[in-house]
């Protein structure tokens, strides 16, 4: 199969989306636009395989950043997670009520403060982790195939280099 007749999202090929874009004469517009797709696309395809275990995105996004700053080792609390990932402290609530229920995560009194809750992952749930952690490994690997070492190294120099101007476009406002 030829690239420009692979469909890319939103039922489009790469040579429609390429005719639509050759309208644009921004390519910082080009950029964010495909960057939307992509988050979209990326989303979409891991919903569906998370909906398998009850989890989404955002939830699995969560519990990976738990897991990887050692929040059973350290206190990690709500506010530190509504910081992390931009979101209000309801939409934090929900998510980690959710995680709650499913039995995935407990707070706990905080030991230096008892009136912060600290976050922590069940026993068990590590486990479930690495075979989540396993699949999106592989994922990564299919999606970035034709990338080689030194761009996928660039891309994420470029990637962290637009995260932090957006960082500081929030500040501006």
């Amino acid at each position: 199969m030829q690239l420009q007749d692979m469909e890319v999202g939103f039922g489009l090929t790469n040579e429609e989306i390429e005719e639509a874009y050759g309208r644009i004469n921004d390519t910082r517009l080009q950029i964010a636009m495909t960057l939307g797709m992509l988050d979209h696309i990326q989303k979409n395809k891991i919903n569906r395989k998370l909906e398998k275990v009850g989890l989404t995105t955002t939830q699995l996004q969560v519990l990976i950043y738990i897991l990887y700053n050692n929040a059973n080792v350290r206190e990690l609390t709500a506010k530190e997670l509504e910081t992390r990932f931009r979101v209000s402290n309801p939409t934090m609530s929900g998510i980690l009520k959710r995680l709650e229920k499913k039995g995935i995560i407990e707070r706990a009194p905080g030991v230096r403060d008892k009136r912060s809750k600290q976050i922590r992952i069940k026993g068990e749930a590590p486990d479930f982790f690495s075979l989540i952690e396993e699949r999106t490994k592989e994922e990564a690997k299919k999606m970035f195939r034709d990338f080689s070492d030194a761009e996928l190294e660039r891309l994420l120099q470029l990637l962290r280099k637009l995260l932090h101007n957006f960082d500081n476009t929030e500040n501006e406002e």
